[in-house]
Formats: structure tokens, sequence, C-alpha cells
């Protein structure tokens, strides 16, 4: 007759043999990765559409970064939103016009903000995956409506991190007007004046860990190609990702300095 509890026992044995030494490696490698001089990733979600084409405007902004360290991965659809596709990045940057997002997609999206990383929806992503309605919430608003016209938005808090070395530029774009607005953990960079209506334009929020960063700019190549627009984006990726990720950046960035310098 065979002993339950040894058996219990010998298998407990044999379980613990496994898999401590696969967490040691996961664990080992975790440690190794952090603190290591590196460029900030980010995963742009944009879309196979002309509408907003974002197959012609991300190369802009792709160009504009590429001698700072900061690496991209384009992609076309949602499903690239998956818990273990994000784990390579540092944030997400939404420029599409993507109607659908799954339970899980959302869910892994909202986890990955949560826990420390960044996200940016630009323009048109205000108005994205309206079948879950805490994205609006969790963007800080969502698209209601737009004519058109050449403006310059007003900085509100010109010393913010993001709009350092940006200053307020006109530009031809639609003028989009906002409704659920969500003002909480928001600070308002950016409004657009129309008569006496003031609407958000350009903000930040807090989201658990993680920090969003919100513009109304960015309907075709009269604002992408615009430099300030540019450089606005370039430091909203810095604000966006955690200490750790700019942290291991700016390693990067003085390595990389360092190994350029020329030697007397």
């Amino acid at each position: 007759m065979v002993d339950l509890s040894e058996l219990l026992s010998h298998i407990y044995t044999m379980l613990r043999s496994l898999f401590l030494p696969l967490l040691a490696l996961s664990l080992s490698a975790s440690f190794a990765f952090a603190g290591t001089p590196r460029p900030i990733r980010v995963l742009f979600l944009g879309h196979a559409s002309t509408h907003h084409n974002s197959n012609q405007y991300f190369p802009i902004l792709a160009e504009h970064v590429k001698s700072d360290a900061i690496e991209f991965d384009y992609q076309t659809k949602p499903d690239c939103l998956s818990t273990e596709n994000l784990a390579k990045f540092d944030a997400v940057m939404l420029y599409a016009n993507h109607g659908l997002i799954t339970p899980e997609q959302f869910e892994a999206l909202l986890s990955f903000i949560e826990t420390g990383h960044g996200f940016l929806p630009i323009h048109c992503a205000s108005a994205c995956f309206r079948n879950e309605p805490r994205f609006a919430a969790l963007v800080g608003g969502r698209f209601k409506s737009h004519k058109t016209g050449v403006f310059q938005a007003t900085f509100l808090m010109p010393t913010h991190p993001i709009l350092q070395g940006v200053e307020p530029y006109e530009t031809w774009d639609e003028t989009y007007v906002h409704d659920l607005l969500n003002p909480e953990g928001r600070t308002l960079l950016a409004e657009r004046a129309e008569g006496d209506v003031r609407e958000p334009w350009t903000w930040v929020r807090a989201q658990g860990k993680g920090r969003i960063f919100y513009t109304a700019s960015g309907h075709d190549e009269r604002t992408w190609s615009n430099p300030k627009f540019l450089q606005m984006l370039r430091n909203a990726i810095v604000w966006g990702v955690s200490e750790e990720s700019r942290g291991d950046w700016e390693k990067f960035r003085a390595s990389q300095k360092s190994t350029q310098e020329p030697r007397s």
C-alpha cells in the first residue's frame, strides 16, 4: 500500500527541484536587465488607413529622435496589446482610429500603465476604443467633434519638462472639442481658445504608477512636420517612462557620447 504523505512529499521535492532553478534564472535575468544602459523602447500603434496616416507620419517622428536613443516597434493592429508583448517596452504611443479593443487587450494596457510605464495617445487616439468606457477616462477625455483652422495653442505650463525647449507654434489642424473630460490626476499643459471657450488641448495624467500624455494636435503632415511638435513628443516619451528606464537611457546616452568624443 502506497503511503500518501510520502508520495506527496516526493512529488513536492520533484517540483521544487524543477521550478526553483527556473525561478532563479528568471530573477537573475530580471536583475541583470535592471540598471543596464539602454535606449528607450516605444511601441507605436498606428493603423493601415491613409486617414490620419500613421504609416506616413510615424517615420517623421522616428527620424527626429533616431540620434536620441529612442527606438520604436511600429504595429497597426491592437492585438499587439498583450501582456507578453508589452513587457518589451517602456511606453506605448497610439495614433490611429481603432474602434474596438478586447477586454484582454485593455486590461493588458491598463496593467502596463499602472505598473509604471508611459502611454501617449495622440490626436485621433482620443476617439479610439469606444466599446470600452474606461478608455476615455484613461486618456483623460474623448474626441467629440471638430472643425479646422490655423491656430496656436496657449501653453499654460511652459516650464513643464514636456514643454522644455518648445515654443508655442502656429499650425493648421483640426480644432478638436472633447467630452467625458476626466480631471482626476490631470495637469493641463495647453488649451485652445475659441472665442470665450478654452478647450483643454494638451495634458498629462497619473494612472497608478504610470504617466499619460495626450495632445489633440496632429491631424496631418502640417503638424507632424513641425519640429516643435516633434520635440514635444520626444520630451513626452522621455517624461512618460519610469524613473528606472529613464536612468538606464541617460546612462546609455552618456556612454554613447563618451565613445564619440575625440581622444587627445
